[in-house]
């Protein structure tokens, strides 16, 4: 994916918002799904950060990534099934998030996938769970793409 480059000839992925509509009806339910996957991950015991980063790293977020594959059908259910396969021993009896923020770090994460065109690996990078939870209460009343947007500007 190519970038409008910015004044010091870096690439600049905010220039790739401008050029992109809303999201879908199909992408939004997508960005549902990953916000109740990780809503799940803490009713199934797992700690909050090590699941969301350990799930943002995974080959299994890698598939949800493409345009189109099987796990984009399955559900949060299934998504959850195939990273627990995938990852064998996530934490657990840690640390939760609230419900609410693990819904909203999901949800905002997928979203900025669609936004951006980055994979859940390079998201996460830039803007991993800690960092993410604790934004939660200054940006979750954000439209998602001015939410992505500050996060990606204060990263610069």
């Amino acid at each position: 994916m190519k970038y409008a480059k910015n004044s010091d000839g870096k690439e600049d992925i905010l220039m790739k918002s401008f050029q992109t509509n809303t999201l879908s009806q199909f992408q939004r339910q997508l960005c549902s799904v990953q916000g109740r996957l990780f809503e799940n991950s803490a009713k199934d015991g797992f700690e909050s950060e090590a699941f969301i980063n350990g799930f943002m790293n995974s080959q299994t977020a890698a598939f949800f990534d493409l345009p189109f594959d099987r796990t984009q059908w399955g559900g949060e259910e299934n998504l959850l099934y195939d990273y627990k396969e995938e990852a064998g021993n996530i934490p657990a009896n840690g640390q939760f998030y609230s419900n609410e923020s693990l819904f909203w770090i999901g949800y905002i994460y997928r979203y900025w996938h669609f936004f951006t065109g980055q994979t859940s690996k390079e998201i996460n990078k830039i803007c991993d769970a800690k960092i993410m939870n604790g934004l939660f209460s200054a940006y979750h009343t954000l439209d998602c793409s001015m939410a992505i947007q500050r996060i990606l500007e204060g990263n610069n």
